[in-house]
């Protein structure tokens, strides 16, 4: 079975049209999935790939590819907040002339009830993405009320976290919660109290995907990942980062716009800029990000909530980022409660 049939790729059109002309060189798929980005990539003359994937599942799929672009492929089982280590483990810091981020899930995680991501089919509480010691049971069954309504709150922007928290600690205190239609039950069931009309898929799907943002610590990810990217690219090298949730979104702006000396927003214990310009790291061309086209919406749902955000480095840097200064702590350090 063809890896593009297993996955839909989002904005991969857009991708190809920032990427135009492809440079000779190396390029970094962070995010390796089904694996169209990387034989988009190696498709074009005098390329290579290094591609990234924390989730073990897709091992078989970099096979076929590796097969097919022997000497100018390389699979990583590895989180890509780990970039720098990868790269300096191969003397390639600085080479990348791009380097690509599409998060979120695939198709075949979201389909596979084993797997635990989805509220519509019936399955056990994992949610992980690989190289996890947390899964969603553990975030469940062992955190305090407080921390459930706080993830829901502000991973998952639900006005019912308080009592969605509630039912959820009274229910484990008869039996462990173990699968997502018990945990389904749970939301549903605290919707019908505060409204009798509301939408089963918006009322769960928030509240899952939250879950999961914490499971796998993706905004912690998503910031250690972007600004090794940043530090590791070549001169003219692009970075381009598609999300799909505002939190994810609000990280890459910040990030984004400190590198490329606008930096409204941030923290006011951000290092002074001088005459130099030193902060002028990014050149940015679209300010607001790039949706997807109306056509590619109506053909892939999943595509309504994806943005892209693209930039090229223009100088290299020798200061430190500090993950403070993007004023998020309250959201990184919900990530590390189970973690920890």
């Amino acid at each position: 079975m063809s890896l593009e049939f297993k996955h839909i790729p989002v904005m991969s059109e857009d991708i190809d049209r920032i990427l135009t002309p492809y440079k000779s060189g190396l390029y970094i798929d962070c995010t390796f999935g089904g694996g169209s980005i990387t034989r988009k990539i190696l498709s074009k003359k005098n390329t290579k790939v290094i591609s990234i994937d924390r989730d073990n599942f897709v091992e078989s799929f970099s096979k076929e590819i590796g097969k097919e672009y022997k000497n100018r492929f390389e699979f990583v089982i590895d989180r890509f907040s780990n970039l720098e280590n990868i790269l300096k483990e191969r003397n390639l810091q600085k080479i990348p002339v791009a380097i690509i981020f599409d998060l979120g899930l695939s198709s075949f995680q979201i389909d596979n009830p084993e797997r635990g991501f989805s509220y519509r089919q019936d399955g056990l509480l994992k949610m992980t993405m690989g190289k996890n010691n947390v899964t969603a049971h553990d975030i469940i069954n062992k955190l305090e009320q407080k921390d459930l309504r706080n993830i829901f709150n502000l991973f998952g922007e639900d006005k019912d976290s308080g009592l969605i928290a509630k039912l959820i600690v009274q229910k484990r205190q008869d039996k462990e919660i173990n699968s997502t239609q018990e945990l389904a039950d749970i939301i549903l069931r605290a919707k019908r109290y505060k409204n009798s009309k509301y939408n089963k898929v918006d009322a769960c799907a928030k509240i899952f995907q939250a879950i999961r943002m914490v499971v796998n610590q993706e905004l912690t990810e998503l910031y250690e990942g972007l600004t090794s990217a940043i530090k590791n690219l070549s001169i003219d090298g692009k970075i381009v980062v598609i999300t799909f949730h505002s939190l994810e979104d609000k990280i890459v702006k910040k990030v984004f716009d400190f590198f490329s000396n606008k930096r409204k927003g941030t923290s006011r214990y951000l290092p002074e800029n001088n005459e130099n310009d030193n902060f002028n790291i990014l050149e940015i061309k679209n300010r607001k990000p790039i949706i997807a086209s109306e056509k590619e919406i109506k053909n892939n749902n999943r595509a309504r909530s994806a943005k892209l955000r693209c930039a090229t480095k223009i100088k290299d840097h020798s200061f430190e980022f500090k993950r403070s200064y993007l004023n998020l702590e309250k959201y990184f350090q919900l990530e590390e409660v189970m973690h920890a």
